[in-house]
């Protein structure tokens, strides 16, 4: 998971959780979620629905169009049923917002959690709470700016701003941009970017050295036995690549933000620190010999311990074509990344490396794998990105096959669960079922700020979403199928409005303008 001090009330909490779930069905009447506790106070779009129910969740849903692939729509659908059973409401004491999105791991909310968990709700499209579950964290923050990476569900920090521990992966910037492209709501940017930046403030003040670079501990980075450091140590490392690259991701979708809403002073502030941390990495952890980032020692020099930490930076924004080229061979390297079950966060060829999970010490874990896709989309290595997500859902299919559900991690050279790892974890495992089945399997990613949607087709079967949110309308995508990757497109697209298609096909992109109504598009390729 991603904190120390594994409670053993998560039993206790799961047991509460279903016998008060279960009252309704005991008195003979269809589960409905009641709102029964609120918030001293909370954000529009916080409240809960009275007429929530698992039933309109599913209705409200996109729905995939993957006839070849019945295993994986029926594990995205038993996401959702999770990722709805899972979440959680507020209390008289903890001031958290009406309904949210859980972990499901214990009686705790944890932030890296909570913010990958954003990467899938999003396409929950009205029927579950998605991005004001980041609230629970802004309203914790103190005059200082410090926010708690883990709170308890009474509202209280889980550790002081002083433990090396206290501050976890700042992703909430990422988050409020993802939300914001599929909805093309921004009415959060003007309230939530003071927060974020008054967190990255208090980031650079209490948790950087003097040399530019950022330090946590393990259970702070989240990657709580990683060998590559000591889960309640700031040292070693000393200079933390993972930190590195995710204070510059912060920074660069803080400065899209601020610049979406007119804050020219914060955007120029980050978009300054973007490049400062992109100089830092790369002049300090880039090694040309290895073709690699290295965590640094006290003296500069390299901590050579393989881990899928080192692929933070290509997700950041801070990498040149050589830096890409150099983790790309590491990722297919049948050594090193490139495993039965990719991408363990452990490299093979490390001697720590624990052929059946040992938690970070190899485990297939849905962040780092959502990190290493999105690293690699965000690049240009769209094939490898999808690549490198077919293997994932393949392997958690054939493990949902037997065992019904998503796990907390799973193993690198077995199609097992990881060893240890929790069932039933949505949570962000629901990330490669949902949200990379969209994005990279399927392929689409709608930006409804600009009109448009971009539909990267790299494979030959029917692939397509139906009942997909795009605005103030649904629309319908299909692919048909075809014998060769390269040969002519046929697609049935039906809007309720105009908008922009790109459709790339791994050598090209074709944008066409599509008119509302039923339509059927015809792309000639010319590869």
């Amino acid at each position: 998971m991603s904190d120390q001090n594994h409670s053993n009330d998560s039993n206790k909490n799961w047991n509460r959780r279903k016998f008060i779930k279960s009252l309704p069905l005991a008195l003979g009447a269809p589960y409905v979620l009641l709102n029964q506790s609120k918030a001293a106070t909370h954000d529009q779009g916080s409240a809960l629905p009275h007429d929530a129910s698992l039933e309109k969740l599913m209705e409200s849903i996109p729905k995939p169009v993957i006839p070849m692939r019945p295993d994986l729509v029926k594990m995205y659908n038993k996401c959702w049923e999770l990722g709805f059973k899972n979440s959680e409401h507020s209390t008289d004491e903890n001031n958290f917002v009406d309904w949210y999105v859980d972990e499901a791991f214990d009686p705790r909310i944890f932030q890296w959690d909570v913010s990958f968990s954003m990467a899938w709700a999003k396409y929950s499209q009205g029927g579950m709470p998605n991005i004001e579950s980041q609230d629970n964290f802004y309203r914790q923050q103190t005059p200082e700016g410090a926010i708690g990476g883990v709170i308890r569900k009474n509202g209280e920090f889980n550790k002081p701003p002083s433990a090396p521990s206290f501050t976890h992966n700042n992703l909430f910037s990422w988050a409020e941009w993802e939300y914001f492209m599929v909805t093309g709501d921004k009415s959060r940017f003007e309230r939530v970017i003071p927060i974020i930046d008054k967190y990255t403030q208090w980031g650079i003040r209490n948790r950087r050295h003097k040399n530019g670079h950022f330090w946590w501990s393990g259970f702070g980075s989240g990657m709580d036995n990683s060998p590559r450091s000591k889960p309640t140590k700031p040292y070693p490392p000393y200079g933390w690549v993972d930190y590195d690259g995710n204070e510059a991701l912060s920074a660069y979708y803080l400065a899209k933000m601020a610049e979406e809403i007119g804050m020219k002073d914060i955007a120029d502030k980050y978009r300054k620190f973007h490049a400062e941390m992109k100089k830092l990495i790369n002049q300090d952890m880039w090694s040309d010999k290895d073709q690699f980032y290295w965590d640094i020692d006290k003296d500069g020099s390299f901590m050579k311990v393989k881990t899928i930490a080192s692929f933070w930076p290509m997700w950041g924004r801070v990498t040149e074509d050589k830096h890409v080229k150099g983790l790309v061979k590491h990722l297919n390297d049948t050594d090193s990344f490139n495993r039965p079950h990719r991408v363990p966060t452990t490299a093979a060829d490390q001697k720590e490396y624990v052929p059946t999970g040992g938690y970070w010490r190899g485990s297939i874990w849905a962040p780092t794998n959502h990190m290493v896709t999105k690293g690699l989309q965000a690049n240009g290595r769209l094939k490898l990105a999808r690549d490198i997500v077919l293997n994932h859902l393949n392997n958690q299919a054939a493990v949902f096959q037997g065992t019904d559900t998503v796990w907390e991690n799973y193993a690198p050279e077995f199609t097992k669960p990881g060893s240890p790892a929790k069932p039933d974890f949505v949570g962000w495992s629901a990330d490669g079922p949902i949200a990379q089945l969209i994005e990279n399997y399927i392929g689409i990613n709608i930006n409804v700020p600009e009109n448009s949607i971009r539909w990267n087709l790299l494979t030959t079967e029917e692939v397509g979403l139906k009942n997909l949110k795009f605005g103030d309308t649904t629309v319908k995508l299909v692919a048909k199928s075809r014998d060769k990757l390269h040969e002519d497109i046929v697609l049935e697209v039906d809007t309720g409005k105009s908008f922009e298609l790109k459709v790339y096909d791994g050598k090209s992109t074709y944008k066409r303008t599509v008119k509302p109504g039923d339509n059927q598009i015809k792309i000639k390729t010319s590869n």
